[in-house]
C-alpha cells in the first residue's frame, strides 16, 4: 500500500490550500448543511492522509500509520503523540470518527467534504487512455439510445463504479411536445465488490433505490450543474438507502445537439482524485466528438 502511495495515490503534503486543478471545480458541490469549521494547516495535512488511506485499505486508520506515512513520504513526520491530538481533535470537530470495535478512525461525511472541497489532488489520466476513449465514442452510432448505453459501459469499465446517463426524450404529439427522461444505469453488480457493502440488507436498500427509476430521475434531474461537477456525499443525498453512497454527476452531449447528464455512483470511499477527471474528460470528448 505505500508503494502506491509514493506513485501519486495520495495528495501532497499540506494540501490545505486548492491546486489549480481543483479550481474549476469551486462553486460547483452540494455542500453539506453542516457548516465546516476551517482547520489549521497541519489538521488538513492529516485528515486529508486519514481519507487517503481508508480510500486506499478501506480499514480504520490508526496514527502509527500516519506516521509511518509522512515518514515514507518525506522523510519526515510529526511525532505519534501530536498525530493522536490531531486525529482526536478531528473527531471531536466531527471530521472523523471510529468503529466501536477498533481504535482507527474513518472519515465522515463531513470529513469526506472537506477533503473533497480542500484537500483533494487530481490525477493527470494518461493520454493513451484518453486516445482510447476518444475511439471508442467515435464509434458510437448516432441514437442517443446506443449513445447512452455505450457511454454508461464504458465508464463503468473504467472506474469500477455504476454508472447513470440521464437523457431528454422528446415526443412530438399532434397538439403539442412533450419532454421526458430516460435513464441508463450500468454495473450495479460492482457495489458487491465494495467492502462496506457486504451487508446484504444495506445492498438490497441500495438496488431498490436504484430501481425506482422515477424517483432516480428527479433525484439525478434536480443536481445537473451548470458546470464542471456536483458531488453529494451520504447524507447529502436525501435517500436513506444512498446514505453510504456519493454520486459525482456532470453535464455531457449525447449526440443530435442532445444534453443529457451523467454520474458515477458508489461507495463513500471513492477514489476521487481520479473519478472527477474521469468524468470531466469524458464529458468534454463527447461534447467534442459526438455530433
Amino acid at each position: 500500500m505505500l508503494d502506491r502511495i509514493e506513485k501519486g495515490t495520495f495528495s501532497q503534503e499540506g494540501a490545505g490550500v486548492l491546486g489549480a486543478g481543483c479550481l474549476e471545480f469551486i462553486g460547483y458541490f452540494w455542500y453539506h448543511s453542516r457548516p465546516m469549521l476551517r482547520l489549521s494547516t497541519r489538521q488538513q495535512s492529516i485528515l486529508n492522509r486519514v481519507v487517503d488511506a481508508y480510500i486506499e485499505t478501506a480499514q480504520p486508520v490508526g496514527s502509527r500509520l500516519i506516521t509511518e506515512l509522512y515518514q515514507r513520504l518525506y522523510r519526515s513526520s510529526y511525532s505519534p503523540a501530536t498525530v493522536r491530538h490531531e486525529m482526536g481533535r478531528l473527531e471531536e470537530l466531527g471530521y472523523l470518527t471510529h468503529p466501536h470495535t477498533s481504535a482507527g478512525r474513518i472519515p465522515t461525511d463531513l470529513g469526506y467534504r472537506y477533503y473533497v472541497d480542500h484537500g483533494l489532488s487530481l490525477e493527470n489520466l494518461p493520454d493513451e487512455l484518453l486516445g482510447d476513449v476518444e475511439e471508442q465514442l467515435k464509434g458510437i452510432g448516432n441514437g442517443v439510445d446506443s449513445v447512452a448505453d455505450r457511454v454508461a459501459s464504458l465508464l463503468t469499465a473504467l472506474s469500477g463504479e455504476i454508472s447513470l446517463v440521464l437523457f431528454p426524450v422528446v415526443r412530438n404529439r399532434v397538439s403539442d411536445t412533450e419532454k421526458t427522461y430516460s435513464l441508463v444505469i450500468m454495473g450495479t453488480s460492482r457495489i458487491l465488490e465494495k467492502p462496506e457493502f457486504q451487508d446484504i440488507q444495506k445492498v438490497k436498500r441500495v438496488f431498490k433505490a436504484l430501481d425506482e427509476k422515477k424517483e432516480m430521475v428527479e433525484w439525478i434531474s434536480s443536481r445537473i450543474p451548470k458546470e464542471g461537477v456536483q458531488i453529494s456525499i451520504g447524507r447529502e443525498n436525501e435517500q436513506n438507502a444512498f446514505w453510504e453512497c456519493t454520486m459525482i454527476s456532470t453535464r455531457c452531449s449525447v449526440g443530435k445537439g442532445c444534453e443529457g447528464t451523467m454520474a458515477l455512483f458508489g461507495p463513500k470511499r471513492m477514489r476521487y482524485g481520479r473519478l472527477i477527471p474521469l468524468l470531466k474528460q469524458v464529458s468534454r470528448l463527447m461534447n467534442w466528438v459526438l455530433p
